[in-house]
């Protein structure tokens, strides 16, 4: 019985250790899925230290890096498009020109979220795929993602991509986004705006 009982602890204590990671990570899923708020509001992470560890290592898989200057100014965010719809983030990124990236979590929130590909028009009507469409901002009322792309010179051209939410299509790689319009524009000097013109919409005659 003594031998027994000796075997099982060593057993135990072969397999404890196991269970220490699952544990972690099943807390760290259960801390952000109430962290992010139902309704579309996002939780926005200001310091890198509040970036939660599934998130953490799908940005240096993706290499998307940033700088704690750069989250105070532009704070990585997570949201859920609408009650029900899956947990995403989308995160700026350090580089010639500040991009962004957008990340699709699981409904329970354990594991790596997986990066998400967009459609995207180098002209209008021919699509192509991208993770990097531009610099993402989500704006909660309209529940739409837009991607602005471009340069910071004075008379650059810039472009800017427009995908709304759907709950019909919830479910779907995009997590229920569509593309829904295309714009160009030039970068004014002086502080003149844009000039934004719709080159492409979806539903336009």
């Amino acid at each position: 019985m003594a031998v027994e009982f000796h075997r099982f602890r060593r057993v135990a204590w072969t397999l404890l250790p196991g269970a220490f990671p699952v544990a972690l990570l099943a807390a760290y899923a259960q801390d952000l899925l109430d962290r992010i708020p139902p309704d579309g509001q996002p939780w926005r992470i200001e310091s890198a230290t509040d970036i939660p560890p599934q998130l953490k290592a799908a940005l240096e898989r993706s290499d998307c890096r940033q700088s704690e200057a750069m989250l105070l100014t532009f704070p990585i965010e997570l949201f859920h498009p609408a009650a029900g719809a899956r947990p995403m983030a989308i995160a700026p990124c350090t580089g010639i020109i500040l991009y962004g990236r957008a990340f699709l979590f699981d409904r329970d929130g354990r594991g790596e979220p997986r990066p998400m590909v967009f459609p995207v028009m180098a002209l209008p009507g021919r699509v192509s795929q991208s993770e990097t469409p531009g610099f993402f901002t989500w704006d909660r009322d309209a529940r739409t993602l837009v991607a602005l792309n471009g340069n910071d010179v004075c008379e650059g051209t810039m472009s800017r991509h427009t995908y709304r939410y759907d709950p019909r299509h919830d479910g779907d790689d995009l997590n229920g986004f569509a593309l829904v319009k295309l714009e160009r524009g030039r970068l004014g000097c002086n502080g003149a705006d844009h000039n934004w013109q719709v080159v492409w919409e979806a539903g336009a005659n």
